[in-house]
């Protein structure tokens, strides 16, 4: 028959209203989607080299353990101790021939214990320790360990299993490394060895639950459009679809007619939906790159994007064809006889009295209040988004807009690879503001994303305003507090245990949940453990943290010349000059400038040594470091002061013809021929130089390259002695049978004054005096690091090792080399910078907010342009649903719009006619909306529904977004009202007081055009 081609292929400007709203409404979702999933690949591909390593589960019994391990898998049976100060650890049980066992193929190691006793990172030396296990107390021999790449913490003692035994043992880690079975399909309670990139993608998995609910959602809203558009439809065409069936058509034919017909619109507004938010998200952020907002965001659809919209849109058209089901069954399903009277009772009942109560109270002048109820739905997925929008602001704006500063490495590229000495925060507290050192370490816990932070909690109670609501502070590395947000999420409680991986780099850990603790915005989320904790979880050495944050932004900083600083923004933040120079020679000053402001800026530095003075102007741009070498002459024999803006230094300034002896070792065995180099005070060597030996012989003469051998005799002191024309030099070798042949070592730290900002590096040149090849391990201490080399050296052979030292606060330091546990060198460096640059730091824009910050920024770019895109799309698609149920309505009053037209109204009073019944409709319905939403949100927040990368997103209901849903909700529904209304103002008054139906062919009739 005719009637079916026109019901499916002759659609109205109305159909052409609803493809619109499905338009903008899969955009929105397109646009979300593809934002969402290039924002989680940009973490992932962050974090894919931190794949997991393998798996590691706590059992509380050794024999569970050893059931649920399989063959490849470390079963790591522990004592858990109590040691003298309080603290408690764990006594690990491993024999050497498993850890040699589980090291082979893996990257990270578990020690080898000694042969008796325990070991410890925590000592230097072998010490005794009392500690109390289950069975007793026990007094252990402690050794050091220096084990790398272990993912044991150094606080935690390494046993054989013996001694765990004796102790008490009081559970098990079975610890399985990837690839053997356990680790491809980790069991319940195990932990990633290393959890960034799990983090990641349990993150991204609640992103993509709180998508699925935006989905459902804008599925909703579809199915409201297109519900209204087909129930005007066939309200125009009703006595049409009378006649049809009343000439044999089938109402269940006519129905399923249009569902394909909604279903065809929805799936036109899909397909074009889908283009739309793939070319405008492209276009928002490379209008953004253009206008130098910042934004790392790479949008383009995937495989992966693609498995996620195409259900999406499938359930989308769906939704669209069943609303068409639904709406034109209303007038199919009736007796082609029934009268319009019997029709009017039949809607009679709760809308019909709520419409007539409604009325009376305030009665509308051209609209009905039949639109109020099919308003609600789509407002209030309008004020749902604006909820949710101002909720997750309030949880990040903490984070990227802190009140306080936040110190980090300006060159580090994320703030995980951020490393700043703890010592600054020492330096901000002496200036009398609240400083707290912390370290990020990404963690996960059941498969739910946990972000793990290491503080000293009475610092980072100051800092964030964090109070204890059970329990008490942590008291050692085994102990943790617990945010009372991350309590819900995970339900942890007080006196829970929790099993912790590495963040970057394997690692197990397992602390003991002593407290409750509550903090404002995202900081309860949060577990907190002690900075040892986090330092071996995030790979950070001691003494240094990730970032150090302030409660209050730190002010007056770079204007005092006293600390190196100008008004400019240019501070002189390091001097260096060598120890000693020839007279009459240049002394090189080496001066290092830091621009601590935001902007280009310049300046005159004066050098000053004794009465001569030099002055070089620099210039830097925003942020720019640079050293800057100024050369004087050096004066007369003795010490020179040089003074630089504030700051001092000395150099000696000595004989051009002075010689040195180098090379020569403290102690040696008898009878033996080392060999002296002897040189002049700027390294070069002396030839033809007489040296005398210990034991009474002389005339030996230095070659080319300044070097001889000589002789030590007998047990005792010997003293060896160079002459070069009437210079001379001597020293003393103590001459032992209980000393070995050792490699001489020359240690130097470079520069010899490193700045705050700066990471020196130590010099060590280690020479091989013997007339025999040796072979030994060279170790470079500087407080907790730790450098070792093994060197094979020949007879006269040198060879350099130069290990870079970290970042520390302002302070004198000690470095040492050893080889075989024996000193050979040391030298001491001191860190220059007054505490104040510390403060520049922090107020300098390179500082940016907090650690979480310059995350979300490297994985987001710029938050505000994202919210404001997600919101403008939302209050978009809400334009177009409300505007499809005003159109409705307005449908079914037209003939009271063509009264007014027809008396002589003219539009401009047409026009506020219905934008104030518009306001007083839409104030009711936003009010209720607003009721709807806040019910949903609490219900999907109460259902741990709401919660991304780990933090839950808690309903944000204040004064100002109520208001700010309101408005915009009264916003919505006048603009939606106003473009129905132009519509009608271009349909002439006959045709709106005529109506429709005034052929009696259906065909015609079915495939006419409305005008509205």
């Amino acid at each position: 028959m005719g009637y079916r081609r026109l019901l499916l292929t002759r659609w109205t400007r109305r159909d052409a209203l609803a493809v619109l709203v499905v338009i903008v409404t899969v955009a929105f979702l397109t646009g979300v989607t593809l934002v969402v999933l290039a924002a989680g690949t940009q973490t992932t591909s962050i974090a894919k080299e931190y794949d997991a390593g393998g798996h590691a589960t706590y059992y509380d019994s050794v024999e569970a353990a050893r059931t649920h391990a399989d063959g490849d898998a470390l079963v790591l049976p522990v004592a858990s101790v109590t040691k003298p100060d309080g603290t408690s650890t764990f006594v690990v049980g491993v024999s050497c021939r498993q850890a040699e066992k589980f090291r082979k193929g893996s990257q990270y190691s578990v020690p080898c214990p000694p042969d008796s006793g325990v070991s410890s990172g925590r000592v230097a030396s072998k010490t005794t320790q009392h500690v109390e296990g289950t069975k007793g107390g026990e007094t252990v021999r402690v050794h050091p360990r220096h084990s790398e790449n272990a993912i044991l913490p150094p606080y935690w003692y390494v046993a054989h299993e013996s001694v765990v035994s004796d102790l008490g043992r009081t559970g098990a880690f079975v610890v399985e490394r990837s690839g053997s079975g356990g680790a491809s399909g980790a069991v319940s309670g195990s932990v990633p060895l290393r959890s960034a990139l799990p983090f990641f993608l349990a993150g991204i998995r609640q992103v993509l639950t709180v998508l699925a609910i935006t989905a459902a959602g804008t599925s909703v809203l579809v199915g409201i459009t297109v519900y209204g558009v087909t129930r005007m439809h066939t309200e125009d065409r009703r006595r049409a679809i009378r006649v049809i069936r009343a000439t044999g058509g089938e109402a269940r034919r006519i129905v399923r007619l249009y569902g394909l017909r909604a279903g065809a619109i929805t799936a036109a507004g899909t397909a074009l939906g889908y283009a739309v938010g793939v070319v405008t998200t492209n276009v928002v952020v490379n209008a953004a790159i253009y206008l130098g907002v910042p934004t790392s965001l790479a949008i383009r659809v995937t495989p992966r994007a693609v498995t996620i919209l195409l259900p999406l849109y499938a359930a989308t058209v769906a939704v669209g064809a069943i609303a068409g089901v639904v709406a034109a069954w209303k007038v199919t399903g009736d007796s082609p006889v029934t009268s319009a009277s019997r029709r009017r009772s039949s809607n009679d009942g709760a809308n019909a009295r709520l419409r007539g109560f409604l009325s009376r109270v305030r009665p509308l002048s051209l609209l009905d209040w039949r639109v109020l109820l099919p308003s609600v739905v789509p407002l209030a997925a309008f004020a749902t988004v604006v909820i949710l929008v101002a909720s997750i602001t309030g949880v990040v704006t903490p984070l990227v807009h802190p009140g306080g500063s936040t110190v980090t490495d300006p060159g580090a590229s994320n703030p995980i690879a951020s490393r700043v000495p703890a010592g600054y925060a020492a330096a901000i507290d002496r200036r009398g503001t609240e400083a707290s050192p912390e370290i990020l370490a990404l963690d996960v816990h059941d498969g739910h994303p946990m972000v793990v932070r290491g503080v000293r909690f009475g610092s980072f109670a100051n800092v964030s305003d964090a109070t204890l609501v059970r329990g008490r502070r942590p008291h050692g590395p085994d102990e943790a507090v617990v945010g009372t947000d991350l309590a819900r999420t995970l339900g942890l409680s007080t006196n829970d245990s929790v099993t912790l991986g590495g963040s970057t780099t394997p690692g197990l850990d397992r602390v003991k949940i002593v407290g409750e603790y509550a903090a404002p915005g995202p900081y309860d989320d949060q577990l907190l453990v002690s900075l040892p904790t986090a330092r071996h979880l995030a790979n950070v050495r001691p003494g240094n943290v990730q970032m150090v944050r302030t409660a209050t932004r730190l002010e007056g900083t770079g204007t005092s010349a006293s600390n190196g600083n100008a008004s400019d923004g240019i501070a002189v933040v390091g001097v260096s000059a060598p120890a000693q120079v020839r007279q009459n020679a240049s002394i090189p000053i080496r001066l290092q400038l830091q621009n601590l402001g935001s902007s280009q800026a310049s300046r005159a530095v004066s050098v000053r040594v004794g009465d001569r003075n030099r002055t070089t102007t620099v210039s830097l741009d925003g942020g720019a470091q640079r050293e800057v070498l100024v050369r004087l002459p050096a004066g007369r024999l003795g010490t020179e002061r040089i003074s630089v803006a504030g700051q001092r230094r000395t150099v000696r300034v000595v004989s051009g013809d002075a010689i040195e002896i180098r090379g020569l070792p403290d102690r040696a065995p008898p009878n033996t021929d080392p060999l002296v180099r002897v040189v002049d005070v700027s390294g070069n060597p002396v030839t033809n130089a007489t040296v005398s030996g210990g034991n009474g012989r002389g005339g030996m003469k230095t070659g080319p390259n300044g070097t001889v051998r000589v002789h030590l005799g007998d047990s005792g002191p010997a003293t060896i002695r160079a002459t070069a024309g009437d210079r001379s030099a001597t020293t003393t070798v103590r001459v032992s049978r209980s000393a070995s042949r050792l490699p001489v070592g020359r240690l130097q730290v470079q520069p010899d004054r490193p700045t705050l900002l700066g990471r020196p590096t130590a010099r060590l040149a280690v020479s091989n005096p013997w007339n025999e090849t040796i072979s030994r391990r060279v170790a470079v201490v500087s407080g907790s690091q730790r450098f070792t080399r093994n060197l094979t050296l020949g007879p006269g052979e040198q060879r350099t090792v130069t290990p870079q030292l970290d970042r520390r606060s302002p302070g004198s330091y000690a470095v040492t080399a050893a080889v075989d546990g024996r000193t050979i060198a040391r030298t001491n460096y001191r860190v220059v910078g007054d505490d104040r640059v510390v403060s520049a730091l922090a107020n300098s824009g390179r500082s940016g907010g907090t650690g979480i910050s310059r995350a979300i920024t490297t994985a987001f770019g710029d938050l505000n342009l994202l919210i404001g895109v997600f919101v403008c799309l939302a209050g978009l698609m809400t334009v177009g649903s409300t505007t499809a149920t005003v159109a409705y309505t307005v449908h079914s009053r037209r003939q009271v719009v063509g009264v007014h037209r027809a008396t002589g109204a003219s539009p401009l009073r047409i026009l506020s006619l219905v934008l104030l019944d518009a306001i007083t409709v839409g104030t009711v319905a936003t009010i209720l909306a607003f009721v709807v939403a806040v019910a949903a949100v609490s219900l999907l927040a109460e259902a741990g529904l709401l919660v991304l990368y780990g933090v839950r997103i808690t309903p944000l209901l204040t004064p100002r977004v109520a208001a700010s849903v309101v408005a915009g909700g009264i916003g919505v529904m006048c603009l939606s009202a106003l473009l129905v209304a132009f519509a009608l103002l271009r349909t002439p008054p006959d045709s709106l007081l005529s109506g429709y139906g005034a052929t009696a062919n259906p065909n015609a009739e079915l495939g006419g055009d409305s005008n509205e």
